[in-house]
């Protein structure tokens, strides 16, 4: 059992609860689910605590389902529901359009059970012959789906697995049977998502730390086993390779194995010119090792300084490395703040003290609160008058938390491009987050900018949420000219947010180096909906190095009283 795979459960319930019109309950699964879906550890690991009502969302009725499903390997409440609607609930919440009232309609009329049932009836129009559907509605579904195919991945989001490969390594640290265990591969460089997992080792005793690899208790099934070589599948759903390789040869192995493979084949080339050999054991010349121990000392044999792994993507480090102009990218430890952070006042799932309490535990100086406005209703929206409640609280919290709070606005930017909010509300916040949530079906590419650029240059928004609007293995990015937007934002000081969610990451790195070279500046969020979420913010991070940002590039690494400057 993962936390994945219950937290889909959850969600599917939700789903058909709500198809039932029954009150209350889906919202308590879908928060249930939530926070399981971002829990740091392993959720039987808290039943084996007798934890599992300390879940953000999980009473005693949830709970025990939780048990009867680790005991069992079923969940009565689920299998129940899902004999009355056998529907790919899963696959069709990742489609835009496809709400569980909607799913089922298809269902009722048409017998659409999952995604080829979709296609099929799609490519024969029959949605379109459906009271309540048309040929509109149709072909928005068609493009729906063929969106979400092409970004679907069977790989797994980082920021969702991250702690737990950390953790595994840890493990294999302190076993006794190494004498040094390191991260490699596409986590090293914190790529948004991982399709494998890499791990490099030193060992004097090999067979003996691969007996306790292979039975240890995050490991589903062994692969390969071998002294050198083992491979393995965990309990996330990741292949996972273990490799030995000798002192003298971890530097060139971290290298090779941390990739990717276009900087790889770079380096490659260049060794070649230099009449060397580079591969994962070292830098030779003819047969004689010249570097290797360190990955400093085969950069430096190669006329290159050493890059850090999250640069490592073949976007033009390797040119800098050779000019020693690489960027000193901003550090994770300079990061002073969290700038996009919900609570239960719109769709978070824990109260602003449980919040505050999460950052000074992350050791944040500051956080903004960016409470959704009026115009989501799905995320209760706050109007101007819970906006001036709020702030009065937050007042009264201020002057004795450890912790400032910045008042902010998660803004929708209506369909026009005009802003949700008074401009009174809006003069009286810290920062003010624009966001497009809605409305963006039927907008085409010059609409769609002009909407943006009209907020942006209303002169009242500080920083644009997930600029680009993707949601990884749901939805593309926006179809927008951004170079325009790159230079309004310039233009009218406007940041650009890095959304460190796991599901949006966005800005994407390239994206923001792009941006970066236009002069723009930006801040990061966690976009923290519960306590669970505050650690996201270290993936804003990473987003923020492997997009070539520098401490000066970044809102987030000014203190408190500098950023109640930016709107005074």
């Amino acid at each position: 059992m993962s936390n994945h795979e219950l937290a889909n459960m959850f969600f599917d319930i939700a789903d058909m609860l709500e198809i039932e019109d029954v009150q209350w309950e889906p919202r308590a699964y879908r928060k249930a689910a939530l926070s399981i879906s971002t829990l740091p550890v392993d959720v039987k690991q808290l039943y084996e605590q007798g934890k599992l009502t300390e879940i953000e969302g999980v009473g005693k009725s949830i709970a025990a389902s939780i048990e009867e499903y680790v005991k069992t390997g079923t969940m009565t409440k689920y299998e129940k529901l899902k004999k009355k609607y056998p529907l790919d609930f899963t696959t069709f919440r990742k489609i835009q359009g496809m709400g569980p009232k909607r799913v089922y309609a298809l269902y009722k009329k048409l017998r659409i059970k999952n995604l080829d049932d979709l296609r099929s009836a799609i490519e024969k129009n029959k949605i379109r012959k459906l009271e309540g559907f048309g040929e509109k509605s149709e072909e928005q579904l068609r493009h729906n789906m063929e969106s979400f195919s092409r970004v679907k991945s069977e790989r797994r989001m980082l920021g969702y697995v991250i702690d737990d490969l950390e953790a595994l390594v840890e493990k294999l640290r302190k076993s006794g049977f190494f004498e040094r265990v390191e991260m490699a591969g596409s986590s090293r460089r914190m790529k948004e998502t991982v399709g494998d997992f890499d791990i490099l080792a030193v060992s004097g005793n090999p067979e003996k730390g691969m007996d306790f690899f292979v039975k240890m208790k995050e490991v589903d099934e062994v692969i390969v086993k071998g002294s050198t070589k083992t491979s393995v599948k965990l309990d996330m759903g990741l292949n996972c390779d273990l490799r030995v390789v000798e002192t003298k040869s971890f530097g060139a192995a971290m290298q090779y194995f941390t990739g990717n493979k276009d900087h790889n084949v770079k380096l490659r080339k260049i060794a070649i010119s230099k009449g060397l050999k580079l591969n994962e054991y070292g830098v030779f010349r003819k047969e004689k090792s010249i570097a290797g121990d360190t990955e400093k000392e085969v950069y430096a044999s190669l006329g290159l300084d050493v890059m850090e792994p999250e640069l490592r993507e073949n976007m033009g480090e390797i040119e800098a490395a050779r000019t020693h102009s690489l960027p000193n990218i901003v550090g994770y430890g300079e990061i002073q703040g969290d700038l996009h952070m919900h609570t239960a006042n719109s769709d978070g799932i824990n109260t602003l003290d449980e919040m505050l309490s999460a950052a000074k535990k992350w050791g944040h100086k500051y956080v903004a609160i960016t409470e959704h406005s009026r115009s989501l209703p799905v995320a209760k929206g706050l109007d101007d008058k819970r906006f001036e409640e709020l702030f009065k609280k937050i007042d009264r919290v201020n002057e004795k938390s450890d912790i400032k709070i910045l008042k902010g606005v998660e803004l929708e930017i209506l369909k026009d491009g005009s802003l949700d909010l008074s401009s009174q509300t809006l003069k009286n916040m810290d920062i003010i987050i624009g966001a497009i949530h809605q409305w963006t079906r039927g907008q085409d590419r010059r609409t769609l900018t002009n909407r943006m650029l009209k907020a942006i240059d209303t002169g009242l928004i500080t920083t644009i949420a997930h600029p680009s609007g993707r949601m990884i293995g749901k939805r593309e990015a926006f179809d927008m000219d951004f170079q325009r937007i790159y230079e309004s934002c310039k233009k009218n000081g406007v940041f650009l947010e890095i959304n460190g969610f796991p599901d949006r990451s966005d800005l994407p790195f390239n994206m923001v180096k792009e941006a970066k070279s236009f002069g723009v500046k930006f801040t990061l969020g966690s976009d923290s909906h519960g306590v669970d979420h505050v650690r996201f913010i270290r993936l804003a991070t990473a987003i923020a190095r492997r997009g070539w940002l520098e401490r000066k590039d970044v809102v987030n690494t000014m203190s408190y009283n500098d950023i109640l400057k930016l709107r005074r």
